[in-house]
């Protein structure tokens, strides 16, 4: 079943280039879930639905805040398509089945590291 096409968040009263750059932002990371959880319609679902409400509680964002915001935004599509996989329940077995896709496998085994502020440390635009 296709989706409903979700509606552009609200920008509050930053500048048109700020609105561009969420709204590709908002639609780069509804993309990645696509992708990541494919057919599960109710991961897609509960995945856009969040995704929407943590925009619209920015909405009113200062204009110096939403540089970092969107970068986030960016930041957590490019997470998802590489660093997260999706298993699948086998019905004949009762097992999850994991398919990963290119981008999950690298020559090496050390994962890269997490964004910063994800390892404990604070994120260069709260200090």
């Amino acid at each position: 079943a296709m989706l409903r096409r979700a509606a552009r968040p609200a920008v509050g009263a930053l500048g048109r280039s700020f609105t561009t750059e969420s709204s590709r932002a908002y639609r780069e990371l509804l993309k990645a879930q696509r992708e990541l959880f494919g057919e599960d319609y109710r991961a897609r679902v509960a995945a856009r639905l969040e995704t929407r409400t943590q925009f619209m509680q920015n909405a009113g964002a200062s204009e110096s805040d939403v540089p970092g915001m969107v970068q986030d935004a960016r930041d957590a599509a490019v997470f998802l398509r590489h660093n997260v996989a999706q298993t699948v329940r086998n019905d004949e077995t009762g097992n999850f089945e994991l398919k990963p896709k290119p981008e999950h496998i690298g020559r090496s085994t050390t994962p890269q590291p997490l964004p910063e502020g994800l390892d404990g440390t604070p994120c260069s635009r709260n200090q």
